[in-house]
């Protein structure tokens, strides 16, 4: 199986690619962070059994659906419509506060990377990783800070794919995700960090699995 990932903000990509490794050990993984070209790097590494997208990452591949749908089965986690809690579309995090982290991230990138992180409860990502992706730099993550204050997604999930949000996540609103699109499936227990979503996304492939052996 190969599967396809495209990441959150200021998550590295070696990290991540760990997570996934340990949910899915015999899978091909490729990951891309998200950027301007992320879509494109996608479509370098198809055709792809699953693509998934988390937390930044779905918005991105929400605003490219077409193309996003051209390379595998879609999976969400940690979903984003719209990030601000201003537009009532699950987010938790008000518009000021993605703008005082954007001028935080332009005079010191290493503490607004730290503060992010801690608000978002990704802690166990190694301090000395104040660089998040290789490659990276303040333009890039500046980019992704102004998807997040800016962009706005019709709050429907293209037909055939399925989300998953953490009922304790501190940055997103399972219950509204939810409320919007019934698709999007709350998990109890599980906050923003990636590991319990993609063990979610795991299990249903697992269910997916076991079905089609029972009906073979």
């Amino acid at each position: 199986m190969r599967i396809g990932w495209l990441i959150g903000w200021a998550v590295p990509e070696d990290w991540f690619g760990t997570l996934a490794k340990e949910a899915f050990p015999d899978a091909r993984h490729v990951v891309v962070r998200p950027s301007r070209g992320a879509i494109d790097g996608l479509e370098a590494g198809a055709p792809f059994d699953w693509v998934v997208g988390y937390s930044l990452g779905t918005l991105l591949l929400l605003g490219h659906a077409r193309r996003a749908e051209r390379l595998g089965r879609i999976a969400i986690l940690a979903p984003i419509f719209s990030f601000p809690r201003e537009e009532g579309m699950g987010g938790r995090i008000a518009r000021a506060e993605v703008r005082i982290l954007a001028r935080r991230l332009d005079k010191d990138p290493a503490r607004a990377i730290r503060e992010f992180r801690s608000r978002a409860g990704l802690e166990d990502i190694p301090e000395a990783r104040t660089d998040p992706q290789r490659g990276t730099g303040p333009g890039e993550l500046a980019w992704g800070l102004a998807q997040l204050d800016t962009v706005r997604i019709d709050p429907v999930l293209p037909e055939g794919w399925t989300g998953w949000c953490g009922a304790d996540d501190p940055l997103l609103d399972a219950e509204r995700l939810n409320a919007l699109d019934p698709r999007i499936i709350p998990l109890r227990g599980v906050t923003h960090h990636p590991r319990g979503l993609i063990g979610a996304f795991a299990a249903s492939i697992g269910r997916a699995i076991d079905r089609q052996a029972v009906g073979g």
